[in-house]
């Protein structure tokens, strides 16, 4: 199930609040849940921001990325959307040097 993103004028700990436990109920254990929700209102906070100065962009990016090293922050399961209809996400790969989807199927339904 894809993350909710934060509402216009919500704090952060009124995102939380809600967000934890909808992912904890979406199977994710405590540990992951709080990780998905903490990196999604950075993600938020991160796109907010302007910059005047292009290598603060990539330092403030660099950040984000060194924060959550080693985290699966990807959505897995058959709700996932980076993945073609009938397809699951059971992770990611590196293809090309980069992280991506690895989606496995068809699934017969």
């Amino acid at each position: 199930m894809p993350v909710d993103k934060p509402k216009a004028g919500e704090t952060k700990d009124e995102y939380l609040a809600y967000c934890i436990p909808a992912e904890i109920k979406a199977g994710y254990e405590q540990a992951q849940a709080t990780a998905i929700c903490y990196s999604t209102w950075d993600r938020r906070e991160l796109s907010k921001q302007k910059f005047s100065d292009p290598q603060k962009r990539v330092a403030a990016k660099l950040n984000y990325d060194r924060k959550y090293k080693g985290i699966n922050l990807t959505n897995l399961g058959e709700n996932s959307s980076a993945c073609w209809e009938n397809y699951i996400q059971v992770g990611t790969k590196i293809m090309d040097g980069r992280e991506v989807p690895d989606c496995r199927g068809p699934i017969e339904d």
